[in-house]
């Protein structure tokens, strides 16, 4: 398994359907609002998020304080001032596995997920967990066989470690198999 990560790490920041510009990424210039909202690409988001742990340059440097989120599955984040997302004000925001959510005080979703256009995969259940797709692309490395498939998606969703609260972000997906993996 560390195999594997190493080697998708490897090929996300080697490969060249990622590659930048004549400019250099920086994170420190991701917007936490573009990435909640799906306007980056799945390798800023990548080179973004894999900052905010460092120490002397990661979420303290961009003035956000560490929380407790009740949550072992979501990193929790009180940013310095208020963003607007879908409407909304807040400024909490997590972080799952694989996207940035902003944390917002809406206990039924049911109009959020109207707006934006995201049915409910288990109804009948007082929690809500849907997505929409809003992009996915696979692609094969001709040299080595690599299948790559990148897919991001708006998530909307309830979890009972924030009650009377609703989950709006995206999540960035890139999936690496290796030649002959299902």
């Amino acid at each position: 398994m560390k195999f594997r990560t190493a080697l998708a790490a490897s090929i996300l920041f080697a490969s060249p359907a990622t590659a930048q510009s004549d400019e250099e990424f920086d994170p420190a210039k991701v917007n936490v609002v573009d990435a909640i909202n799906c306007a980056i690409d799945t390798s800023e988001y990548m080179g973004f998020a894999i900052t905010l742990g460092d120490e002397d340059g990661g979420y303290r440097k961009r003035g956000w304080i560490k929380q407790e989120s009740g949550n072992s599955f979501l990193s929790q984040y009180r940013l310095p001032a208020p963003i607007d997302i879908a409407g909304h004000q807040t400024s909490t925001i997590v972080f799952g596995s694989s996207g940035v959510l902003a944390v917002l005080d809406i206990a039924d979703p049911t109009e959020l997920a109207k707006q934006e256009k995201i049915e409910n995969v288990i109804p009948g259940s007082a929690k809500f967990l849907g997505e929409r797709e809003i992009l996915k692309t696979v692609e094969k490395d001709p040299d080595n066989g690599w299948t790559i498939t990148t897919r991001v998606t708006r998530n909307l969703s309830t979890v009972s470690s924030h009650p009377g609260k609703t989950l709006l972000g995206c999540s960035y997906v890139r999936d690496v198999k290796l030649p002959g993996e299902k």
